[in-house]
């Protein structure tokens, strides 16, 4: 009897193994319908969720790798959308032998740089220009160093790559000359593309950017200071994250979208640190004139003591008035 009962579960078995083999293959379902097919429909990537900072719409994000389109990814439109002013003004302060700080205006780029150096003697003074000069001769050659990851935007890519090519010429000059050992700087910069209306900003360091838009004025970049990474005390003030110190950087990108009215402050902590948001605020509001703001908050700067470098670049966004129009005070004078 137990013979006959396994012969016919092996008969059983040898059946169903026959019947699944005799069914015909299905093949398995595309995770992307190809190109090819003519009703198939490409889907966008989604974006990622930025960070909301206020109820007008502006999205911004610290220290990550932003992916979103650009110009240079994105249909560019025919015209500017918007028109970007700017105004510098640097000072040496009432304490300092030195002005470490540089600055640059691209105005074909719509690019806008303050570096804050720092170092014995005069080397934050060749630090800071380093990294400046770098940079502009970045944007001048278009050379941002090795080809960007394609999940990081081309203007996002293009900041971190000629802030990356900096921190390597200041590190190996400092390498090479003894009396440049240790010496680096902060920056700050703020790439806007006027055809499609939003702005990449850049950071490491303290220096600061800021954006003035109806009545409230915004820090959009966060210090890298021990303080900020938890390190409490009295070396709570110093950097954490500089370029030039090391071999490679992280460099922090916000993405904003200006608006017409919108002001954007880029400036080194001897303003910062000198006068309180309040009173920045409070004189952008009151005087509209790029030159006479500038050259008022490096005065109220030195008024509470001038202890650093000053540095301010103030850009004014408008509306283009009329397609295709240039305006005549679109140069950004200096």
């Amino acid at each position: 009897m137990l013979y006959v009962v396994t012969a016919i579960v092996v008969l059983g078995l040898v059946s169903w193994v026959i019947a699944v083999l005799l069914q015909p293959v299905r093949a398995p379902k595309p995770l992307i319908a190809p190109a090819s097919t003519p009703e198939a429909k490409r889907e966008p990537a989604p974006l990622p969720k930025l960070h909301q900072d206020d109820a007008s719409g502006s999205q911004s994000s610290l220290g990550v790798h932003i992916s979103v389109d650009d110009e240079d990814d994105a249909p560019t439109g025919p015209f500017p959308l918007i028109l970007v002013t700017a105004v510098a003004r640097t000072d040496p302060g009432l304490k300092r032998a030195h002005n470490e700080d540089a600055y640059a205006i691209l105005e074909d780029h719509h690019l806008f740089v303050i570096a804050d150096g720092m170092g014995r003697h005069a080397a934050g003074e060749v630090a800071s220009q380093l990294c400046v000069d770098a940079i502009a001769e970045s944007f001048r050659t278009s050379n941002f160093g090795p080809a960007r990851s394609p999940a990081v935007p081309r203007r996002a890519s293009r900041l971190r790559g000629a802030i990356s090519m900096a921190n390597e010429r200041i590190y190996r000059e400092a390498q090479a000359n003894g009396a440049y050992t240790g010496m680096g700087t902060t920056v700050v910069c703020a790439y806007f593309s006027p055809n499609n209306q939003f702005v990449c900003i850049a950071h490491v360091g303290d220096s600061r950017c800021y954006r003035l838009r109806a009545g409230k004025l915004t820090q959009l970049t966060r210090d890298h200071t021990l303080g900020n990474a938890g390190i409490q005390g009295k070396t709570s003030a110093l950097l954490s994250r500089a370029v030039g110190i090391d071999k490679t950087v992280e460099v922090d990108i916000n993405v904003e979208s200006p608006l017409p009215g919108d002001t954007y402050l880029l400036c080194s902590d001897g303003l910062s640190r000198m006068v309180e948001a309040p009173e920045i605020q409070s004189t952008l509001e009151s005087v509209p004139d790029l030159n006479d703001a500038t050259r008022l908050l490096v005065e109220r700067a030195n008024e509470r003591g001038g202890r650093d470098n000053i540095t301010t670049i103030l850009v004014r966004v408008d509306a283009l008035k009329k397609p295709g129009a240039v305006a005549a005070d679109q140069a950004a004078p200096s």
